[in-house]
């Protein structure tokens, strides 16, 4: 007969890693929590959501893209219109639309009707400037774009041709725009005049080619000499927080200001060191090359209506406006009245996540790398202390196990979002209405969890614990350092659960349970947000991707909670057989059953 006797204090010990994991999720989530949007009646001083709606309602009544003369002519009055609204004149940079010289412009040219290429021929890309002088030229740019998508598509000839397009523009870019409006009237409502100085740039021109910023850097550069930061507002999508995603290099700096002076930033190092690696592009593309300080901010959520007809008015989140709006205000408003405003540049990098809403740990790119050492010698050395006792055989087992359960779940969502694009069921270019996407995402992520989760506690159950232990440790270990050298930033999401697992691994059983709590804490308020985040990133084209990184942790999460939870039992058969395996003391045994005979 088997039996087990549970006292407070051992349920206590089983309960507390999975009470804090669950802790981290409510923690890893808080972040994604918006405000809610302040009336109109809200003190002239704060940003508006519903007043800043007026804006986008103004803008986006219409598709605008460059290709519409007509309702682009009437977009741009409408955003001189707004600044004349708040008392300030602006200046319109109208340079050539195409310059046929460029490669790129070209073939843009080329991908017209002939209707359309006569009526762009000599267009000229109109960029609208606002300069609002402070005591010192030291200046801050805020930057939107007013245009709102062309389509590309093909005809039938197979050939691919710019269409008008059907967006309204009202998140890319009514977002940035009218955050801006709203922003700059809530400063003007202050009646001081600013410390340092505030241009605010509207750009032509974005969707085909950021055509409007090129030319403010050819044609109007000298007119940003004083310019020490660019923030930069964009849209990917309608809902979910605005986050910030790129910065130019060696961002410690302009990185610290940010998160020194905004109070519900979401964000993280990995995204910036990732949007680097991408092909994607923004006005920033235009600017970061010429030395400027910049931020971006996007929001990414319903990614489904982007460059879509969804992208209307009727379909803005309120909430996501507003925190747009907190976030360019908080910054502005300290750059604007701090006459002692730091210089912000530097030579270096600063790594930084979130644990809870509001709350961002940070560190230099040197405590990043000493971390990541540390993470990959303890690794390393949680394997060794256990070296001689390990079933090798078994541990590479795990690895392949783990490896293929992954790769092939991954593969499967990938296949079935090429079938699903095949079929004509999703958009083939990955963009546009998906209600399949997020089931593809779901299936394929709680599939493969289930089957890891699965895989670990067998192998636990059968006595093959440290062997799992070892081979995640080695996979983590491997993973860990070349993402560590390629893109830094990023590798903090792999350290510290490789660090949490290793310590968890390596802690005396008296205080396991507790290490093991902050271990599972680290890596649930770790890898919940980014797994959301980067499921919205990139599962439009690329779902197997996001399916991926769900699983990953859940390999060395289930083997923290089962090291925590596990109690000092007796040697099973197996283990008394061996007096060396015996000796292997408490780490052997937490890793077979718990079980006593009677």
């Amino acid at each position: 007969m088997t039996y087990r006797r549970f006292s407070v204090p051992d349920l206590a010990r089983r309960l507390l890693a999975p009470i804090a994991a669950l802790l981290g999720l409510v923690a890893g989530l808080s972040v994604l929590i918006l405000p809610s949007p302040a009336p109109t009646t809200a003190s002239p001083t704060t940003f508006s959501a519903e007043r800043a709606m007026a804006s986008i309602n103004r803008l986006a009544d219409e598709p605008h893209s460059v290709l519409d003369r007509e309702a682009h002519d009437r977009a741009r009055d409408d955003v001189i219109g707004m600044f004349a609204d708040l008392g300030y004149t602006a200046d319109v940079h109208s340079d050539p639309l195409f310059d046929f010289s460029e490669p790129g412009d070209k073939k843009t040219f080329d991908m017209l009707s002939a209707e359309q290429q006569a009526a762009v021929k000599d267009a000229p890309a109109d960029t609208i400037v606002v300069d609002v002088p402070g005591k010192s030229e030291r200046t801050m740019a805020l930057m939107a774009h007013y245009d709102s998508s062309t389509v590309e598509g093909a005809g039938n000839d197979e050939q691919h041709y710019y269409t008008s397009g059907t967006s309204h523009g009202a998140a890319d870019d009514g977002y940035g725009v009218a955050t801006i409006v709203e922003t700059l009237r809530a400063l003007k409502a202050e009646g001081r005049q600013p410390e340092n100085s505030l241009k605010i740039v509207i750009t032509d021109a974005e969707e085909i080619g950021l055509i409007g910023a090129r030319n403010e850097m050819r044609h109007h550069r000298a007119d940003y000499e004083n310019v020490d930061l660019v923030l930069n507002l964009e849209a990917r999508g309608m809902s979910g927080p605005a986050f910030m995603f790129e910065t130019s290099p060696n961002n410690s700096a302009v990185a610290g200001y940010f998160l020194s002076h905004v109070k519900q930033p979401v964000t993280g190092s990995l995204f910036p060191s990732l949007y680097a690696l991408m092909p994607n592009s923004t006005d920033m593309t235009n600017l970061i090359p010429e030395g400027f300080t910049v931020l971006n901010i996007a929001a990414v959520g319903d990614a489904d209506h982007y460059h879509q007809s969804t992208d209307a008015p009727r379909y803005v989140d309120h909430s996501t406006l507003q925190h747009y709006g907190d976030q360019a205000l908080d910054l502005t408003r300290a750059w604007a009245f701090d006459g002692q405003a730091p210089t912000l540049t530097a030579d270096g990098d600063l790594h930084f996540f979130q644990l809870w809403r509001g709350l961002t740990v940070r560190y230099p790119a040197a405590v990043g790398t000493g971390l990541g050492c540390l993470a990959v010698i303890a690794a390393l050395g949680a394997v060794a202390v256990r070296a001689r006792s390990l079933h090798w055989k078994q541990v590479l087992g795990t690895v392949w196990g783990l490896t293929w359960r992954a790769a092939s779940v991954s593969a499967a969502a990938g296949l079935v979002q090429l079938g699903a694009m095949a079929m004509k069921w999703a958009p083939e270019s990955g963009l546009g209405p998906n209600p399949l996407l997020v089931w593809m995402f779901a299936i394929g992520a709680l599939i493969g969890a289930g089957l890891t989760a699965h895989f670990v506690v067998r192998r636990w159950k059968k006595g093959l614990g440290q062997e799992a232990i070892a081979a995640v440790l080695l996979l983590l270990t491997a993973a860990c350092v070349p993402v560590m050298v390629l893109v830094p930033g990023a590798a903090y999401v792999l350290v510290f659960p490789t660090l949490a697992l290793a310590l968890t691994a390596l802690a005396p059983r008296q205080v396991r349970p507790l290490v093991g709590a902050l271990a599972a804490f680290i890596t649930v308020v770790i890898f919940a947000p980014t797994i959301l985040f980067i499921h919205e990133l990139l599962s439009l084209s690329a779902v197997w991707v996001t399916v991926f990184f769900a699983i990953v942790p859940v390999a060395p999460l289930a083997l923290v909670l089962l090291q925590a939870g596990s109690r000092r039992t007796r040697l099973t058969a197996a283990q008394t057989s061996s007096g060396s395996d015996a000796a292997a003391s408490d780490d052997a045994l937490v890793a077979g059953p718990a079980t006593a005979m009677a």
